[in-house]
């Protein structure tokens, strides 16, 4: 006996896709403040790490260490359901959600940045304070110009897993992709469909990004 095949119908995926592009609006606005709350803080953790006073390197490290060992999941629900519960006051859900996804990536890019500084040559960093620049200085015009080029990929990398990560804060309630997927998913029966689209939906944003930023990587290059 011959199994019965899977009958695809990918018709209530593309009758509620504004329902899904609503959804991917805030997965978008989810990633990107997180974006810029992770870049923010991995650079200042970064910076931390190679500092000359031990107390702050210890912290940093322990930062990093701390919220990279721990599962995104718990830190979400942790943050939400807990954190209010010592605070007495409890975070909106979108708060939530990018302090969380950004204090997380914040902790995978703060490495990427160390190590991309570390991999300039000392002897630049020295030629620069003889010149009678301060160490302020030669980081920003020196040091980090060029680890930038070097860190891109890794950034990129972590920005994408970002994005994909972020269908994880549905469980606090914020309607974005994956939420909205879920909840169609349960009402029209037809969940094969409905999670196959949405994970082209995520296809559809990561993979241009990635593009994007390998471009810009072979221009800095080139230059």
């Amino acid at each position: 006996m011959q199994p019965a095949g899977y009958n695809w119908d990918f018709s209530a995926f593309f009758k509620y896709l504004p329902f899904l592009l609503q959804g991917l609006e805030v997965t978008l606005l989810v990633s990107l403040l997180a974006t810029c709350v992770g870049l923010v803080l991995g650079l200042l953790v970064a910076l931390a790490r190679l500092s000359g006073f031990p107390p702050l390197r210890w912290v940093a490290a322990f930062y990093v260490d701390f919220l990279r060992s721990t599962p995104l999941l718990i830190q979400l629900v942790w943050v939400f359901f807990a954190l209010p519960i010592l605070l007495g006051y409890s975070l909106p859900p979108l708060v939530a959600a990018v302090a969380t996804l950004g204090a997380y990536s914040g902790a995978y890019l703060a490495e990427i940045f160390r190590a991309g500084i570390v991999s300039i040559a000392s002897g630049q960093r020295h030629a620069g304070l003889a010149l009678g620049m301060t160490r302020t200085q030669v980081m920003r015009r020196i040091i980090l110009p060029q680890a930038v080029v070097r860190m891109l990929p890794p950034i990129a990398s972590t920005l994408i897993t970002l994005i994909k990560d972020s269908s994880l804060v549905s469980v606090i309630s914020v309607a974005e992709l994956m939420w909205a997927a879920q909840s169609l998913a349960s009402v029209t029966l037809r969940p094969v469909e409905i999670l196959t689209g949405t994970g082209l939906l995520y296809v559809a944003v990561a993979y241009p990004l990635s593009l994007g930023v390998e471009l810009v990587r072979r221009r800095y290059l080139a230059t």
